[in-house]
């Protein structure tokens, strides 16, 4: 599964986010959002194949898809309203990436908006990036060029917790 335009990878992750969310009904602001796309992202680069082609940029609470933010900022800190669209669903549930994916956003959905932004603070390239007001972009070399060297991180436990 590959997705040729990041707005269709973006709905498929933000759908995953409402389809979870209807179980667990918590709070979702742009953080969580921006930050689940991101570790998604780096996860299916780092340890299946690329999903999509994003470059992120380093804010100061962490990774940002700039389009995204401008699309959610109108919501700042608020809960931002996710309506579980199932024809999406649909669309890609015979993809095994889906299940993996839903299982990522289980995960990441049952933590602390603030434990989310540590962990891109810390187990990301973000980490030795990150410039005051610079958003600088993080690239996938830069993804995988802090895995290898740090390969017993986050992304490590991640692996372990949607393979158990």
């Amino acid at each position: 599964m590959f997705f040729y335009s990041i707005e269709e990878y973006i709905d498929f992750v933000i759908n995953k986010m409402a389809k979870v969310n209807l179980k667990v009904k918590k709070k979702v602001t742009q953080i969580q959002i921006q930050k689940i796309i991101y570790i998604i992202y780096a996860y299916f680069l780092i340890y299946k194949k690329p999903i999509t082609k994003i470059d992120f940029e380093t804010w100061k609470w962490g990774p940002v898809i700039y389009d995204l933010w401008k699309q959610q900022t109108i919501f700042k800190a608020n809960n931002i309203p996710l309506l579980f669209q199932e024809n999406i669903d649909l669309k890609y549930d015979t993809y095994k990436e889906s299940i993996i994916v839903e299982k990522i956003v289980s995960f990441m959905m049952s933590l602390d908006s603030w434990n989310i932004v540590d962990i891109c603070h810390k187990q990301t390239p973000w980490r030795y990036l990150y410039k005051p007001n610079k958003n600088i972009l993080i690239t996938d070399q830069d993804i995988l060029k802090f895995y290898a060297n740090n390969p017993n991180g986050f992304f490590e436990y991640l692996d372990f917790v949607i393979n158990k």
